[in-house]
């Protein structure tokens, strides 16, 4: 249990902080921590995604955070996404699945290093925004994230919103894509469903906290120890043995 809580609080902490849905950290330290299938953890990081994505994306509300009718666009996006990528999972072999997601990492923590920030006009274009959530929702579903690691930039590249609306927005949408991720994954896994949801709830903690010191903090500093933190994992999940 004390495993499960840790892994909730870490990643329920870098979700709100960071306006991602936790499973950068979900999944690897699943992987790390437990003797579980890197399949059937992203299956429970998905799980657990529901329950800290829905408690950052209400603080991040709570804080001012107004929504657009374009959010429901990228959760349409996110839905089919979702459900693609959990299916494309059962074809593909688990390290195949370990090496995309150390590269998918080491993509993030570069962005992290270089902190760049985009501008764009605002754009009502519904189109970008079902095609945003149609890729991240087949990431979402296809390596136990959120999806938000993607979709934040491409929210402020092609949507031309602001670094902290493009969380909230991205933290929102992540909750439906999640929620078919996990079911297509988890059906008729009672045990693994009771993991994925205590994970969320110990997540839930840690999103509020890491939610709120959003809105107060530079994200500069914490932005590059958690780049640190994500070479060094995907590294060493790229390089672990079978």
């Amino acid at each position: 249990m004390f495993k499960l809580f840790f892994i909730g609080l870490v990643g329920g902490l870098l979700s709100g902080l960071l306006g991602v849905g936790g499973g950068v950290i979900f999944v690897p330290l699943l992987t790390y921590m437990t003797n579980k299938n890197f399949k059937i953890n992203t299956g429970i990081s998905s799980m657990a995604i529901i329950f800290v994505a829905s408690a950052s994306g209400f603080t991040y509300i709570l804080n001012g955070i107004s929504l657009t009718f374009n959010i429901f666009y990228l959760i349409i996006g996110g839905i089919f996404g979702g459900y693609i990528g959990s299916k494309i999972t059962t074809i593909i072999k688990t390290k195949s699945l370990e090496r995309i997601f150390s590269i998918l990492l080491i993509i993030v923590a570069i962005r992290m290093f270089l902190n760049t920030s985009f501008q764009s006009a605002f754009n009502e274009n519904p189109m970008y925004y079902i095609f945003i959530g149609l890729i991240t929702g087949i990431l979402s579903g296809l390596l136990g994230i959120g999806g938000g690691i993607v979709r934040i930039p491409l929210l402020i590249i092609f949507g031309g919103l602001e670094n902290i609306v493009a969380q909230g927005f991205s933290l929102i949408a992540t909750i439906p894509t999640a929620m078919t991720a996990a079911i297509t994954k988890l059906k008729g896994s009672p045990d693994l469903i009771k993991q994925g949801t205590y994970i969320g709830v110990f997540g839930i903690i840690g999103s509020i906290i890491g939610a709120n010191t959003a809105f107060l903090l530079s994200q500069n500093i914490l932005n590059t120890i958690f780049a640190i933190f994500l070479l060094l994992v995907s590294v060493n999940l790229y390089l672990k043995k079978d």
